[in-house]
């Protein structure tokens, strides 16, 4: 048994300026601020808009890690054959969410943005319609429009909870999902769960509704549920393939949210099929994780639950002290804590019509006065996002509300 370690989440570490991270969310590049729509990064950004975590990794990872710098040969790797791999990927979702993979039906992709295009181009043609349900994250969009595919906007349903002073709350309009996945053009649902930005963690009703309606009219679903292993307290992790047994699904699962190895990829698809995973695997070409990313992933899957519950607490907690401090200061801002991922969906439209200014304005008080760089939410929400902002609150917790505070100061 490994030994217990108690981690120390309010440590500030520098990815400003140290030479080793190469962190893209800090970085004061001319990519980094045309990314974030500001004409310069300043010296003292608070960087709170891209969804890793700014906090050192468990201890077994990195000890793992040195394991493999220690060895010191890096050749191609790969995981055929490799049985420690898949019996801590399926041993895992098997001990957390009662959810029992096949892990002859997996299959490796670098990172999910990556299995997100190769899905749109193996299982669509051009000129077909993918569902998606905006709010959502941008690379939904990306991928389908990227691959000469058309969307279809399954939008959420916003709702306004009067006992929370329009805290916000969203769920699927299933009556146009039925209408979308009708048309014959419309081949493939893009399925985010839980779901980012708004936070909603499905649940097993509202799962199995959807999976029957697609099941109805031929649609294959593609789970997004990278964020699974980050519930918030009192809410559980349902997978579609729990949900709809019987469901054309494939799930994208990872470490890289939950473990913070974004820069380690090793994305692990699992199919509801066979015929679907030799096609996956036909468009993706070859690709194999790196040694870094092999070792990473199996520590991470056996002994990386320790740091994961400290983590979470942490994340709980940051949370909670970013909410209160906007129903202080800025009641006016609707917020929601999430069900479940590590994602804040602030609503600032009552604020920007108090002070008579738009969602571009909006963004300069945050982005440039503050010098907060969050992610607008039109990227989620072309059409309904202009005073919707994301923020990602995996950070110490002084940092944050550094952050809060700057956002109130110019937006009093």
């Amino acid at each position: 048994m490994s030994q217990h370690i108690v981690y120390n989440f309010d440590e500030i570490i520098d990815r400003r300026h140290d030479r080793w991270s190469y962190s893209e969310k800090w970085s004061d590049s001319a990519e980094t601020a045309a990314h974030c729509g500001v004409s310069h990064i300043a010296d003292d950004h608070i960087a709170l808009f891209t969804a890793d975590m700014d906090f050192r990794c468990a201890r077994p990872i990195l000890d793992a890690l040195h394991a493999t710098v220690d060895h010191g040969i890096f050749g191609y790797s790969g995981l055929a054959g490799n049985e420690r791999y898949y019996t801590a990927l399926h041993d895992w979702f098997a001990r957390r969410d009662g959810w029992d993979i096949d892990t002859s039906l997996t299959a490796y992709s670098a990172g999910t943005v990556s299995a997100l295009n190769t899905c749109v181009r193996a299982f669509t043609e051009p000129g077909d319609a993918v569902i998606i349900q905006r709010p959502v994250y941008p690379p939904f969009t990306g991928a389908v429009e990227g691959a000469g595919r058309v969307v279809l906007d399954n939008h959420l349903v916003r709702h306004t909870d009067a006992d929370s002073e329009g805290n916000l709350y969203y769920t699927m309009d299933f009556e146009n999902l039925e209408e979308l996945a009708s048309r014959d053009d419309a081949h493939m649902l893009i399925l985010c769960n839980p779901h980012n930005p708004v936070g909603r963690a499905w649940t097993a009703d509202e799962l199995a509704r959807l999976a029957d309606i697609c099941m109805r009219h031929d649609v294959l679903i593609v789970a997004d549920e990278i964020h699974g292993d980050l519930m918030q307290p009192g809410f559980t992790m349902v997978h579609l393939a729990q949900a709809a047994p019987t469901a054309r699904v494939i799930t994208c699962t990872a470490t890289n949210k939950t473990f913070n190895l974004a820069g380690l990829p090793a994305t692990n698809m699992v199919f509801s099929c066979l015929e679907d995973k030799v096609r996956f695997e036909q468009m993706r070409g070859y690709a194999e994780p790196s040694p870094f990313a092999i070792s990473a992933a199996i520590a991470a899957y056996e002994e990386g639950e320790d740091w994961l519950a400290q983590c979470q607490a942490y994340i709980a907690d940051n949370i909670n002290a970013v909410i209160a401090y906007f129903a202080e200061h800025l009641p006016d801002v609707g917020v929601r804590a999430p069900e479940g991922t590590y994602i804040l969906w602030f609503d600032f439209e009552r604020r920007c019509r108090a002070l008579g200014i738009d969602g571009a304005e909006l963004h300069r008080r945050i982005y440039e006065d503050a010098r907060v760089l969050l992610q607008d939410g039109t990227n989620f929400d072309p059409a309904g996002g202009e005073f919707f902002q994301r923020m990602v609150v995996p950070s110490p917790r002084c940092v944050l509300l550094d952050a809060c505070e700057r956002i109130a100061r110019v937006l009093s």
